[in-house]
């Protein structure tokens, strides 16, 4: 058995857990000391992005790779980081060559490019690490873009709670039909067949690429805000190793301690109920870019799919389970989710009293325009 296989990287050991807490006070330092010392706007951004690379990817991992992660844990890392890795650079690459140089897939059109970064930007992937290791699936959209967002978290907010009822909707759907073409997969508590598993498990190969590309054009944008908008070809190069070599330790951690909210639902680690997750989200997030370039939390669209598919298997197959149990997993996302949401309006608001200059609008024409008419 590899090293890989024997740690429980879901389950940190108090000795762990110092290791890592001290590192992040490092990185919070390093930070600050480099702020307060003048270091030049486009070094710290580099350095930011470098650290959002790692906790903005490790928390989204759980609804992109998370499903293929718990369902091929026997595959070897290798063999995933060149398929995610390579489909990374080449989707990036095309975008960089169609767009001028730009990687963010025009998920940054509303927000414009910060002159000068403050102390809480350059801090807000560092915090996003800490909520990470403490397994919250936080929108990465709302701590992050949120200080750079200005008039438009509004819309960002009305995007993402739309996302999370018409996922939650897609997934009853989805699982009500699918039960009642298959009552004996769903109805009993059993392993698949081999050969059927095997069949499943090549196309969830697909499925999860046709996901991760999904996921690209909506949530690059988190991780690019901290870069010029315009890369030349070395800063490309640059920023899609660190993006690579991101995913290489997420897939080497197995998905890291917030892996659990994945791995404990309901028979998602066989790999026809993981492919079947990664096509319909995969297809939701392609259907939330046609509308708009807004930016959207999509760890809420992905909340809400499970939660959806949760409860409609246990209403519909599972009648000896408690109900409330269901309802507790479920709960537990998304208060987890939104006292992210809370603790990003309340870095934004602070970001407005500490730094007037950089004020794109004020708490109340933020608040008034939710109630305005928004685009979707």
């Amino acid at each position: 058995m590899s090293q890989n296989q024997e740690i429980d990287y879901q389950h940190p050991t108090k000795q762990d857990q110092i290791r890592f807490f001290g590192f992040t006070l490092f990185l919070v330092v390093g930070i600050t000391l480099g702020y307060f010392l003048g270091i030049p706007r486009y070094y710290l951004g580099w350095f930011s992005f470098a650290i959002a690379s790692f906790s903005v990817a490790g928390n989204d991992a759980v609804q992109t790779i998370g499903t293929f992660i718990e369902s091929k844990k026997s595959v070897h890392w290798l063999q995933k980081i060149l398929v995610f890795g390579g489909l990374l650079f080449f989707v990036h690459l095309l975008a960089w060559f169609i767009h001028g140089g730009e990687i963010h897939f025009h998920r940054l059109d509303s927000i414009p490019e910060t002159k000068e970064f403050n102390l809480l930007q350059l801090l807000a992937p560092v915090l996003l690490v800490v909520i990470t290791r403490l397994r919250a699936p936080v929108s990465t959209t709302f701590l992050v873009l949120g200080l750079f967002g200005g008039k438009s978290i509004d819309q960002m907010l009305t995007k993402s709670f739309f996302g999370y009822g018409l996922a939650f909707l897609v997934a009853i759907a989805v699982w009500a039909i699918l039960v009642k073409v298959d009552p004996h997969e769903y109805h009993e508590v059993h392993t698949p067949d081999p050969v059927s598993e095997r069949r499943w498990s090549r196309l969830q190969w697909l499925s999860t690429m046709y996901l991760w590309v999904a996921w690209l054009f909506q949530d690059t944008a988190n991780i690019a805000v901290f870069l010029p908008r315009q890369l030349g070809i070395f800063e490309f190069l640059a920023a899609v190793f660190i993006l690579i070599f991101a995913l290489l330790v997420i897939i080497r951690t197995n998905g890291g301690t917030i892996q659990r909210v994945v791995s404990e639902k309901s028979d998602i680690q066989w790999a026809k109920a993981a492919t079947i997750v990664d096509l319909v989200y995969g297809s939701l997030l392609f259907f939330f870019q046609a509308i708009s370039n807004i930016p959207m939390s999509t760890t809420w669209a992905f909340l809400g799919l499970l939660a959806g598919r949760e409860i409609i298997l246990n209403v519909i197959t599972y009648k000896d389970l408690p109900y409330l149990d269901t309802f507790r997993k479920v709960g537990k996302d998304v208060v987890l989710a939104t006292i992210g949401i809370v603790v990003s309006i309340l870095i934004f608001f602070l970001s407005y009293l500490l730094y007037p200059e950089q004020r794109t609008s004020t708490p109340l024409e933020f608040w008034n325009s939710t109630n305005q008419e928004d685009s979707l």
